[in-house]
């Protein structure tokens, strides 16, 4: 639809998205970009004590591919792409999650103690303790965001 603005015509392009659902799509990109941090991380103490082996050379490419693929999903998600949004909270918010939390939950199980574990921390452990807190917080807060009303009656309009 053409409208005309001060004498200036203009074509109405795509609605966008909703401030929470591309709130989403930001706390999405930030929890992705924390799990590369991390891999990163995670990465440089492999090779500093093990060397770069074909095990670690899968690993990259495996989350070469899963972070990838989520990033893809966001920009859908923020396209008004519905089935975006519940990719998005199987793979991510629920999977994704588990496999941050879970081993979290079972280090604490067995006795874990996070005091000693920051008391005897490097910097790149702190690094790392610190991206990881960042990746878990920002996931939840991303579910809850894409799937505020704004969010959902924008989706559902595309």
């Amino acid at each position: 639809m053409d409208t005309t603005t001060q004498g200036v015509a203009r074509t109405s392009g795509p609605e966008a998205p909703p401030p929470a659902l591309r709130a989403a799509c930001l706390l999405w990109l930030v929890a992705i970009g924390a799990g590369v941090v991390e891999s990163v991380i995670g990465a440089s103490g492999v090779i500093a004590a093990e060397g770069f082996g074909p095990g670690l050379a899968a690993n990259i490419a495996l989350r070469t591919v899963v972070y990838g693929g989520a990033v893809l999903l966001v920009l859908h998600l923020y396209r008004g792409r519905a089935w975006a949004r519940v990719a998005l909270a199987v793979l991510l918010g629920c999977i994704g999650l588990a496999t941050l939390v879970v081993p979290l939950v079972g280090w604490f199980a067995a006795g874990g103690d996070a005091g000693a574990a920051l008391a005897a921390a490097d910097g790149a452990d702190l690094a790392y303790y610190t991206v990881r807190g960042l990746h878990i917080a920002a996931v939840p807060v991303a579910m809850v965001a894409m799937f505020l009303s704004s969010s959902s009656a924008h989706l559902r309009r595309r």
